[in-house]
């Protein structure tokens, strides 16, 4: 059941043992008093009043709110996971954000390290997309960077991670042996979206930083070191590649 990953278990038990406390009080109150008896003698005494439609109207209530409050809590919790699906989506490409993006590359890391399954981290920059809004505007600017990340879900193997990390920067994680040469790839990844965004009007580069995971590197470790892959290949100059 969708609702199950958000209960907070410790405040569950807390009021399951409050509720247990309570119905065995009042469980013992009622023998005390003999609470049936005096409503039996009351439904007799009373019969006008069809107190004794009471109990069972008493049952079906009791069921009907116990459905009405476990289908809000279905509905709850489909709704927490909307809302934590949206948290790691970045609302403009629909692409994994970065929040997203570190999560899942700390699980390839894990299964890295179980299984030695080495992978390449791409850090993607577009060079100086600033002047794409200063001259077409901020939806021209969008709709680009929406065009970059469609040509890059595309291109990519259905085995990689694609999520756009910061602003016209995108990270990419393939495995190793989906490809022939890691520098290679950066190349074609290069040439497959200069070919295909704004070629015909401001011809738009990309610089791109990489880096081969190595065993019991962490993701800390892997981002910065393809952060500083990215940063020399942009000391370089515009559309150029560096791996770390």
């Amino acid at each position: 059941m969708p609702h199950k990953k958000y209960i907070h278990r410790p405040t569950v038990l807390k009021d399951l043992i409050i509720i247990v406390v309570v119905n065995v009080i009042l469980l013992i109150a009622f023998g005390y008093f003999d609470t049936l008896e005096w409503l039996y003698q009351s439904s007799l005494d009373y019969q006008y009043l069809q107190l004794d439609e009471l109990v069972p109207l008493g049952l079906t209530v009791s069921l009907s709110l116990l459905v009405f409050s476990y289908r809000r809590i279905v509905e709850l919790g489909q709704m927490a996971g909307t809302l934590e699906k949206m948290a790691l989506i970045d609302p403009l490409t629909g692409l994994p954000n970065r929040r997203s993006g570190q999560v899942r590359l700390i699980a390839w890391c894990q299964k890295a390290q179980r299984k030695g399954q080495t992978f390449v981290v791409y850090q993607l920059d577009l060079d100086e997309f600033k002047k794409v809004n200063d001259l077409y505007g901020q939806i021209v600017g969008d709709e680009v960077l929406k065009q970059v990340s469609q040509i890059l879900n595309q291109f990519l193997p259905i085995s990689s991670l694609l999520c756009r990390w910061l602003d016209d920067n995108f990270l990419v994680v393939v495995k190793l042996d989906t490809i022939d040469n890691p520098h290679q790839y950066a190349h074609e990844i290069q040439s497959e979206v200069t070919k295909k965004v704004m070629a015909n009007t401001a011809p738009l580069t990309m610089s791109i930083g990489y880096k081969i995971w190595q065993k019991d590197q962490t993701v800390e470790d892997i981002l910065h070191d393809v952060e500083d892959a990215l940063m020399h290949a942009k000391h370089l100059g515009k559309h150029q590649i560096k791996g770390n």
